[in-house]
């Protein structure tokens, strides 16, 4: 059998079934490693066909650039040209080669594959090529062709539809913010305090009461007893799991303790009891640590002309404060106490009473703003449970920033104006950023009480989300849900 036999097919029926039956006993027989066995299945988009002839076009694309007085040309090369496959072949019903059925469906199916867009074309001898175009395709039919389909497509491959797309890393610029405003601020404060602290004791002994009170407001934070109570939230098991909620935005139990806490029935009381002592060890230890800071903070306070020692004692007191909380949303909670504190004025409208009020107010605003820059840094590392939670934390470290701005503004500290206001924007668009995904909160209602397991199958038709509605709602007890509450929508 020649290669002529299998191409000329002249409009014959018999011809072209033959060709495909011989083509079939070479794909199967002893010429199965030539050129004939290298040969694939042609096809695209799935719908498989038989190939006559190809014709490729490629190379590259050339712009001849021609100059007068120079027998030269300069060609310039600009990139590769886009490979375009010709190919005619046919289609056959109950082929022996590649099947395919009926031809009138083989050929409807190799419309809808050609109308559809770019798709996978596998060539005889270039194989599989993604992403091609059918730029045009034409199906001859005829009387003297029978069950026989004569096709003639052309082919290109087109490049992926890619688009630049930039992303901001919200922990790092929010870090980064909250550094320029320590910055700024201490920039502020020595400023003011370089004036202030020439008028003798009494202005510096402002400075200590200054500090005394703010860190006296943070000793009743870190003995609160939500902050207590919530620095055992984090024991994996259901015992955290009552104080979820203390926790709304952190990442479940902590993960060195998991480890320590066992399942089995007889040692899950002591493990926990274990866990539990950790914990418990671990909160002693940042107390103390908020407490050495505070009197470090003290004693740079009765050296305040040294303005590089007190404002980072200031900062590491707040840092140490920040990390005296069990998570993102009860730091958070702390630090907004702090960034709120404004000392009462009772100073005389002498010379020196003004000048002791100017050092109150310039030592409590560099309180605020260190206070204000953890809690950038804390919102960071808080994840919304929903969009309305996210709304809700924009609005309220918003308010704590407008103010500030305000009050910056006010006292001519163009340096921390400009931090804060820099810093607002990057906590506005970190929070609108990381909330505005995820669902909303909606009003449920029940005609009578059930189990958070009821609901959470009825609601979101998954009962493993019942933990998740119980943190949320907070009833008094899982089994009794209320018959109204505030829960995500989706």
């Amino acid at each position: 059998m020649s290669i002529a036999t299998l191409t000329n097919f002249a409009g014959s029926i018999g011809g072209v079934a033959s060709a495909a039956s011989s083509l079939a006993s070479f794909l199967g027989g002893p010429l199965a490693d030539s050129w004939w066995g290298s040969l694939r299945q042609a096809s695209f988009g799935g719908v498989p066909f038989a190939v006559l002839a190809t014709n490729t076009r490629f190379g590259s694309r050339n712009v001849v650039h021609e100059y007068p007085f120079n027998d030269d040309v300069w060609i310039e090369g600009l990139s590769k040209l886009p490979r375009r496959f010709e190919i005619t072949g046919f289609l056959i019903e109950n082929s022996l080669v590649y099947g395919g059925g009926p031809v009138i469906e083989q050929r409807d199916q190799l419309v809808n594959a050609c109308e559809g867009g770019a798709s996978s074309l596998v060539h005889p001898t270039f194989g599989r090529i993604d992403n091609v175009a059918c730029l045009e395709s034409e199906a001859s039919e005829s009387v003297d062709h029978g069950r026989v389909i004569m096709i003639r497509m052309v082919f290109m491959k087109t490049g992926l539809r890619l688009y630049p797309s930039g992303t901001t890393d919200s922990h790092s610029l929010l870090d980064s913010l909250a550094s320029s405003l320590g910055v700024s601020s201490a920039l502020d404060f020595a400023r003011h305090a370089a004036q202030e602290v020439q008028l003798g004791a009494a202005v510096v002994q402002t400075a200590v009461s200054t500090a005394v009170g703010w860190y006296q407001m943070a000793l009743t934070g870190v003995h609160d007893v939500t902050r207590l109570f919530n620095s055992v939230s984090t024991l994996s098991g259901n015992f955290g799991r009552l104080f979820g909620a203390g926790n709304s935005g952190y990442a479940g139990s902590s993960p060195a303790l998991q480890a320590a806490v066992s399942t089995g029935p007889l040692t899950t009381q002591a493990a926990v009891s274990s866990a539990a002592d950790q914990l418990l060890a671990a909160d002693t230890a940042n107390v103390t640590a908020v407490q050495q800071t505070g009197a470090a903070l003290q004693d740079a306070a009765a050296n305040v002309s040294d303005t590089a020692t007190f404002t980072s004692a200031v900062q590491a007191f707040v840092a140490a404060f920040s990390a005296s909380a069990s998570g993102p949303s009860d730091g958070i909670r702390l630090l907004t106490t702090l960034a709120g504190y404004a000392p009462a004025a009772d100073f005389t409208g002498s010379t020196i009473g003004s000048v002791m009020q100017a050092m109150q107010d310039c030592t409590a605003a560099l309180f605020r703003r260190a206070a204000i820059a953890a809690i950038a840094q804390t919102v960071a590392n808080w994840q919304p449970a929903s969009a309305d939670d996210a709304a809700a934390m924009t609005s309220t470290v918003t308010d704590l920033l407008d103010a500030e701005i305000e009050t910056a503004a006010n006292a001519d500290d163009d340096a921390s104006f400009g931090a804060l206001r820099e810093l607002r924007n990057g906590v506005v668009t970190d929070l609108r950023s990381r909330g505005g995904g995820l669902a909303a909160l909606a009003t449920m209602t029940f005609s009578d009480t059930m189990p958070a397991l009821t609901i959470a199958h009825r609601v979101y038709g998954d009962a493993t989300r019942a933990d998740q509605l119980v943190q949320q709602v907070q009833p008094v007890h899982p089994l009794f849900m209320p018959t109204s509450f505030r829960a995500l929508a989706t």
